[in-house]
């Protein structure tokens, strides 16, 4: 390697088992399915609290490709309400955790989420209304698993975690409803699933997606860098 060379990071890589997908294993995908019931019933247990009808319907996760200092999302795990899973195996449908999981297709939601991480308050948080058409944005080889599971509205929020002493945005958490909740309950939802998914905001014992993620090799630009559009 001539001196000042820079080493190419590339895919084949021997000895280094944590990586993302490579390195998740079915023990792995139970672990995630089971911390994302915990967080989806987190979430309903907040919104019972207001006494308002709307209920979270999913919850899902990509987590970035190891080594990627960019948005490149990996689908790593979904959680739904009993009516879902009715309707689903009513309809005969695959589960979409297993379905869908290691799914590299992009998704124009993800790259919006990095983009917005080291934003303020609610402006962390990036939509999707189905109801207002925004279907049109998937691209051909998406799956569209959430509005055909009818529900029509999705929140989804950056990862953020600490890698070796940097905060790194290293995936999303999305959250899917029937239709747009109202303010409040939009509110509570995001309030509870920051405290999940960013480590600078982890309170209430909300913690162990934390924790466990830190077992990978985590990828994602570091949070300061994470506004790709400036790059532009």
């Amino acid at each position: 390697m001539p001196k000042g060379k820079k080493i190419r990071v590339i895919r084949h890589q021997l000895g280094r088992r944590n990586r993302i997908p490579g390195g998740i294993t079915p023990e792995h995908f139970l672990q995630i399915t089971g911390i994302l019931r915990k967080i989806l019933q987190d979430i309903d247990n907040e919104l019972r609290k207001l006494r308002t009808d709307e209920r979270p319907k999913e919850l899902h996760i990509r987590l970035n490709e190891s080594d990627k200092p960019f948005p490149l999302p990996v689908f790593a795990g979904w959680e739904e309400a009993g009516d879902v899973r009715q309707t689903r195996q009513d309809w005969n449908h695959p589960h979409p955790g297993l379905h869908r999981f290691g799914d590299d297709i992009y998704s124009e939601v993800y790259g919006e989420a990095f983009r917005y991480a080291n934003e303020k308050g609610e402006a962390q948080f990036q939509f999707r209304d189905w109801e207002e058409g925004e279907i049109l944005e998937k691209r051909s080889g998406e799956k569209a698993t959430d509005p055909k599971a009818a529900n029509c509205f999705q929140t989804c929020l950056a990862i953020v975690v600490k890698v070796r002493g940097q905060l790194r945005a290293v995936g999303t958490l999305v959250v899917g409803f029937r239709h747009r909740p109202q303010k409040k309950s939009l509110t509570a939802a995001h309030n509870t699933m920051r405290q999940w998914a960013r480590e600078p905001d982890t309170a209430n014992g909300r913690d162990s997606l934390i924790t466990f993620l830190k077992k990978f090799d985590l990828g994602g630009p570091r949070l300061k860098d994470s506004n790709w559009w400036k790059l532009i």
